[in-house]
């Protein structure tokens, strides 16, 4: 036997009305399997139908009772750097480097994925097939053209083509309500999207 603990990425999905859902699946279907659906609520056999076509991997959790929820992050504290007194009485500082941001100055490429604790600035596109996974925030200056999940207090974006998808603090992002070739910026506020344009 063999057993290994893995980090998967899910999503929790309620159902409470049929249509809602499988409307909602259909026009999600594509970014919905790239992950492991949790679902939740009465599965109809339309439901469980399309899932099952689909191809997605999914679990109906109606009886699970595990607390489903995020963790508070918390902000690990800096060290003090390190002095030492030397005979002429002169104190040296022992300074460590904290990386702050990852950047990325060229494209992200198709096939690569991308896992990021710290802020991330992508000044080129999101190449198609590409992953990006970034639990803080993200500032992406080209297209969106592969995957994109930010956990974190905001997202910069220049725009995304009919093939990219968006999920931002869990929720999918309609690319419908983004505005092409436009710097826009996205935070979410109160459980509520809000979308502005940076000028």
């Amino acid at each position: 036997m063999k057993v290994a603990q893995k980090n998967v990425r899910v999503f929790h999905i309620e159902i409470d009305d049929e249509a809602i859902f499988l409307d909602y699946f259909r026009k999600n279907s594509l970014l919905l399997k790239e992950f492991l659906l949790l679902v939740e609520g009465k599965i109809t056999k339309n439901i469980a139908f399309v899932l099952d076509q689909s191809g997605v991997c999914y679990k109906e959790i109606n009886h699970c009772h595990i607390r489903l929820g995020g963790i508070k992050k918390e902000t690990p504290l800096l060290e003090e750097p390190y002095c030492e007194e030397s005979p002429s009485k002169e104190k040296f500082v022992e300074t460590k480097t904290v990386e702050k941001l990852r950047l990325f100055d060229r494209p992200i490429r198709s096939g690569e994925e991308i896992i990021e604790t710290l802020p991330m600035v992508i000044f080129g596109r999101v190449n198609s097939g590409a992953k990006v996974f970034c639990e803080e925030s993200v500032s992406i200056y080209g297209i969106i053209d592969g995957l994109v999940q930010c956990d974190g207090e905001y997202i910069v974006l220049n725009g995304i083509s009919p093939r990219g998808h968006l999920i931002f603090n869990g929720e999918i992002i309609d690319r419908d309500v983004l505005k092409p070739n436009v710097l826009q910026k996205i935070v979410m506020r109160d459980h509520v999207i809000e979308i502005k344009e940076i000028v």
